[in-house]
């Protein structure tokens, strides 16, 4: 027997790229950087596979941004259970109707902006899947909306690319946009949506409402569980730069654990701007406050495997190797991984430059020992058993051709560690260096950029479909999945390899109109 239709007044959904069912963090970031030289089809059923839903049309797993915002709105409005509903894309249209009065859309790249998506864009051909579905969707709900007459509010990590960049479809169909974390004003404004009064275009969340946060109520995309929020380092480039980092409590943690054990998720992933400040109160890790953390977690039934997103260098630098190794010892679960990687932002070899545009990073070290910092953190995290993942920001604000080649010294001695290093193009944050043109493009590449660039490559060609088979293994991703990935892998590096010659090529050519130019001039 079916069950009665669900008529929600409130209907929260993501962006199709963060609703699949991916089984690691890494299937779900290969995805959102994948652009329509992608089919479609491909994209939809294998690269992206679509998450299930129940008999009414809610999403069996959900982004753990929106189950924050269900949580929010179950404890901190009237609205009863069946009048908040996470869904898909693909049900959208069944939960849409005269009944809803409010629909929240999250995506963490809407438009296409984010730093990393940039450069595959600067590199490729075709528009970014995240922005395309985006569209989609958001011309759907148009379409209801101008029917039905409900609002429409936007939210999610790229919330801030509506507001600083001009997009019709979203300017016809968004009727707020909403910045930062939920829980304190979120719920105010979906009620006052819900009766008729009139709340701000755009609102900026500048706390982190963690005295406010509910354990979610539902499966959470990749198992997510937050252990802080904010970061406060002030990185020029990072909606988190200038919020403090407050923590999650230990009990709630483990509370959003053990709901997505109870719904089938063994494999979960930490959400942190630093997993090694965990329990701190400024920028000196608490080691203590950190294992008893990782205590607490070992003792929900049912985990397998977790996967770490961020950390910062100066936390690690600030770590015994004791400490890294038993940390490194209790995250060791039920399924091996050799390969738990951690994603640390290198972002220069240049201390200055990092200092300049990420205020707080290096703290409390000098500048002119970060490149010296980086090694020895690559070199203690390949001790304890950690696979790093480092990233490097070409463009910064402020960068000269000598950064650029102290940044290649470094990839050079990074290369003899465990570790795989991404260079991601700067794109501007702020309204006013947007206005400047500020981002980094590949038009805008010297050839020591693309040596630097080519170099990182070449190391990430070799080790990330180690990294990414032994990761899916430890997920439970299927051997021809896993194999599948890796043909489509050596297809990538191919296509890669091809564009970095064809880059060169141009680069040659725009030198040697230059230096005519100089000699013409001269």
């Amino acid at each position: 027997m079916n069950k009665k239709a669900l008529h929600p007044a409130v209907v929260l959904v993501a962006d199709r790229t963060l609703s699949a069912a991916y089984k690691t963090l890494f299937e779900g970031i290969f995805a959102t950087m994948q652009t329509t030289k992608t089919p479609e089809a491909a994209m939809r059923y294998f690269v992206a596979p679509p998450v299930g839903t129940d008999s009414q049309g809610r999403s069996l797993t959900v982004p753990l941004g929106l189950r924050r915002v269900e949580a929010a709105l179950r404890a901190h409005t009237p609205l009863g259970p069946e009048e908040v509903a996470c869904t898909t894309p693909e049900q959208l249209g069944e939960l849409l109707g005269p009944w809803t009065k409010v629909v929240c859309v999250s995506s963490s790249d809407p438009l296409g902006y984010g730093m990393s998506n940039t450069t595959t864009t600067s590199f490729w051909s075709g528009e970014l899947y995240t922005r395309r579905w985006m569209r989609r969707m958001l011309e759907q709900i148009g379409r209801a909306k101008r029917k039905y007459g409900f609002k429409v509010v936007g939210g999610g990590g790229g919330a801030w690319q509506w507001r600083q960049y001009e997009d019709r479809t979203a300017r016809e169909c968004l009727d707020v946009v909403f910045e930062g974390y939920f829980e304190e004003h979120g719920p105010g404004m979906v009620t006052d949506l819900i009766a008729g009064r009139d709340t701000p275009e755009h609102i900026v969340e500048q706390g982190t409402a963690v005295d406010r946060i509910r354990p979610i109520l539902g499966a959470s995309l990749l198992g997510a569980v937050e252990l802080s929020r904010g970061c406060g380092r002030g990185c020029r480039f990072c909606p988190m730069a200038d919020k403090k980092m407050s923590h999650i409590p230990v009990d709630l943690i483990c509370a959003d654990l053990e709901t997505n054990v109870a719904h089938g998720i063994r494999s979960v992933v930490s959400g942190s701007e630093d997993f090694f400040r965990y329990g701190a109160e400024g920028i000196r890790p608490n080691f203590e406050a950190l294992r008893q953390l990782l205590l607490e977690m070992r003792k929900v039934n049912g985990l397998s495997f977790m996967q770490i997103d961020h950390a910062n260098i100066s936390s690690v630098a600030q770590l015994t190797r004791e400490q890294l190794r038993e940390i490194r010892e209790l995250l060791t679960w039920k399924n091996r991984c050799d390969y738990l990687w951690v994603n640390m932002g290198v972002e220069s070899a240049s201390g200055r430059l990092v200092a300049a545009n990420c205020r707080g990073k290096i703290s409390p070290f000098d500048a002119d020992s970060w490149a010296d910092q980086v090694r020895e953190a690559a070199e203690k995290m390949t001790r304890a058993g950690f696979y790093s993942v480092f990233s490097l920001v070409l463009g910064l604000p402020g960068e000269t051709p000598d950064d650029v080649a102290a940044t290649l010294k470094l990839v050079k001695d990074l290369e003899k560690q465990r570790a795989v290093i991404f260079p991601v193009f700067y794109e501007p944050f702020s309204d006013e260096e947007i206005r400047q043109g500020l981002g980094f493009r590949v038009e805008k590449m010297r050839a020591d950029h693309l040596e630097l660039y080519r170099r990182c490559y070449e190391i990430n060609f070799r080790e990330v479909p180690k990294l990414f088979w032994d990761n899916q293994r430890a997920g439970g991703v299927s051997w021809t999945k896993r194999a599948m990935m890796r043909v489509l892998g050596k297809t990538e590096v191919r296509a890669w390899r091809k564009k970095f010659v064809q880059i060169a090529g141009q680069i040659a050519a725009r030198e040697t109109v230059l230096n005519r130019r100089v000699r013409h001039v001269g």
